[in-house]
């Protein structure tokens, strides 16, 4: 049963409907109100926000899904869920698209009443966890420090909040440009090592022996040119996190070394004859699969089941679209002010563009891609024609295949391109030009890949 914190709205213009689902969910633990209409719940939800609203679509005054579009504009967080006669069965179905978590047919049975608001109320739960962890990552780094909110990203989010206060050696695995640094130094800002240094190192781009001497460090007359003492980065890391980026790419012989570091917490340097205590928490990256690595043999097993510990995998960009326009806006935030002009907004057209591009080069390719067309527009708004030739150049999803002719799914989109552009966004004034309640605007919006 739940606290009696948890509170519903019973919204049905039938007394007795009203008065069941009252006694049903107060039998459950749940403090429940009522309305007789959908004007009336909305006067009710004026000075309180309640955790789930049980309401029917057929009500005089304001329906179901006028009150439900309400709902989800003023309290995003309350649940809807709509009860419907067979009649209204296409209605209920709109209302899921509209943001509804789901629908009850009439006559409905007790227990799947009962089971539905048990779902709504821990996906509402569930919701708000996603939220209080992504805080908490953010919380250290800032919010300006990780973008998106997408549900891959939600993901990322939580595990690095659980892992980060552990000592577990962590892998962050994804594409070149996805940010695996950003959340290396997440995990260390959130951790009990905080206070310790974070040290960077990039494995690809050094040679062997310059890299082991980077990472072990040598003692004078090593090597040539070894004039003197020198502490390696791992040394340098006693106490902090020793962020190891592209570790795939590291020869047999140093990751035999860097095994030793994991499993005896201890270093040699180069030319050295002392083993050196070091107190380091590992968290290494690579854009390769480790695991084919080590079944052509070229990475050994024991190193990757112990850099292993945690996986993180980060999406590319485009796996989580959703989140472009978003990062968009932070690069604008981050670039769009310079000594000579103020770059401030993107048009629908040029954002459509970001979005159906492939972005190869992940978050970073679209930061320099914005940073290009603040520097070239001579506009407040950055355009299509102010980006690159290879995203410029890409055919709007507008015209037909073959004979030119477009859908009428084409033209709708091409017209809600139109007026959203017309009206510099705003979806209220688009909504009411197009002749479209704003929550059927945001849904084609969606379907069109232009949110």
């Amino acid at each position: 049963m739940m606290t009696p914190q948890t509170s519903i709205l019973v919204v049905d213009d039938e007394a007795e409907t009203r008065n069941l689902l009252q006694e049903i969910m107060e039998k459950e633990g749940y403090v429940v109100q009522t309305a007789q209409d959908g004007k009336q719940a909305l006067d009710q939800l004026e000075g309180q926000v309640m955790d789930l609203v049980l309401s029917d679509i057929q009500m005089p005054i304001m329906d179901g899904i006028e009150l439900l579009g309400n709902i989800r504009s003023r309290h995003p967080d309350t649940q809807v869920i709509l009860l419907t006669a067979y009649g209204s069965m296409t209605t209920a179905v709109e209302g899921i698209k509209s943001g509804a978590f789901d629908y009850i047919s009439k006559p409905f049975v007790l227990d799947e009443v009962r089971l539905l608001v048990k779902r709504a109320l821990d996906h509402k739960k569930i919701l708000q966890e996603n939220r209080s962890l992504k805080q908490q990552v953010q919380a250290t780094l800032g919010i300006d420090q990780l973008q998106g909110k997408s549900s891959e990203m939600v993901a990322v989010y939580k595990l690095v909040a659980r892992v980060a206060p552990s000592e577990s050696t962590v892998l962050i695995q994804g594409e070149s440009g996805t940010g695996k640094e950003l959340i290396a130094r997440a995990i260390h800002s959130n951790s009990q090592r905080h206070d310790g240094p974070f040290v960077a190192v990039d494995c690809g781009t050094l040679a062997e022996t310059l890299l082991e001497s980077e990472l072990f460090g040598h003692e004078k007359g090593a090597f040539t040119g070894a004039i003197g003492n020198k502490k390696g980065l791992l040394e340098m890391a006693h106490g902090g996190t020793c962020f190891l980026d592209e570790i795939g790419d590291i020869t047999p012989a140093l990751q035999s070394k860097l095994l030793r570091v994991l499993q005896e917490r201890e270093i040699r340097r180069v030319g050295g004859q002392d083993s050196i205590g070091v107190n380091v928490r590992v968290v290494a990256a690579t854009n390769k699969d480790l695991f084919k690595l080590v079944k052509s043999g070229k990475f050994r097993e024991d190193l990757y089941y112990r850099l292993n510990v945690v996986t993180i995998q980060l999406p590319s960009l485009r796996e989580r679209t959703d989140d472009i326009p978003l990062l968009v806006r932070y690069f604008l935030q981050k670039y769009g002010v310079t000594n000579t002009k103020q770059v401030t907004d993107i048009s629908p057209k040029a954002m459509v563009l970001l979005q159906q591009y492939d972005w190869p080069g992940n978050v970073r390719e679209l930061e320099h891609t914005i940073e290009r067309a603040i520097v070239l527009t001579p506009h407040t708004t950055i355009v299509p024609e102010d980006l690159p030739p290879a995203i410029a150049s890409q055919a709007p999803p507008l015209v037909g295949k073959d004979t030119g002719w477009k859908t009428l799914d084409q033209l709708e989109r091409e017209q809600i391109l139109k007026v959203l552009e017309a009206y510099k966004g705003d979806e209220a004034q688009a909504a009411e030009i197009l002749g479209i309640h704003r929550k059927t605007l945001q849904r084609k919006l969606k379907e069109y890949g232009l949110r």
